[in-house]
């Protein structure tokens, strides 16, 4: 984010502080649980993962927590708009930080060979979303965009992606 022409970088600290401020706006309270939830989506490349790979990440630092307590942190943070909660063709349940300067779900790069999930830039959909309102008078809410396919990497067997084994 610029501001005043100087870049600033928000941290993963100051992106829990502002997340911890939003739930106790709400009345909730900061928890370990949470706090760890948010970490894991938080951490470089951690993309969109189920609730079942946010479990397991956390489980290898905190054995105590339970699935079911991951399910219901996720929900309420889902609820709160503080994560996104998207079922991509897979038909599986993802989670990913929300971006606040967006009101749009991002497109997405899918894999079929590697099961990665990276998103793509949305600046250039705002051009189509101008021309649907002028051509059509259509205004546009929101929309979920995927894209299947497969990396050149994947297609030479050569993928270094995070999930190799993927259908």
């Amino acid at each position: 984010m610029w501001e005043g022409g100087i870049c600033i970088i928000e941290t993963s600290v100051e992106k829990l502080n502002g997340i911890a401020h939003k739930l106790e706006l709400h009345g909730y309270k900061w928890t370990k649980q949470r706090t760890m939830t948010l970490e894991v989506l938080l951490e470089k490349d951690s993309g969109y993962l189920t609730a079942e790979e946010i479990f397991m990440r956390i489980k290898s630092k905190y054995p105590q927590i339970g699935l079911s307590t991951v399910y219901r942190t996720l929900g309420l943070l889902n609820e709160l708009h503080i994560v996104r909660k998207v079922t991509f063709n897979d038909k599986s349940t993802r989670f990913g930080l929300r971006d606040d300067d967006s009101d749009h779900l991002p497109p997405h790069l899918i894999c079929k060979a590697c099961g990665l999930i990276e998103k793509v830039n949305e600046d250039w959909l705002s051009e189509l979303e101008l021309h649907l309102r002028k051509e059509f008078g259509f205004q546009v809410f929101d929309y979920q965009l995927d894209f299947i396919g497969t990396y050149a990497e994947c297609n030479e067997n050569t993928c270094k992606k995070p999930n190799p084994s993927a259908p």
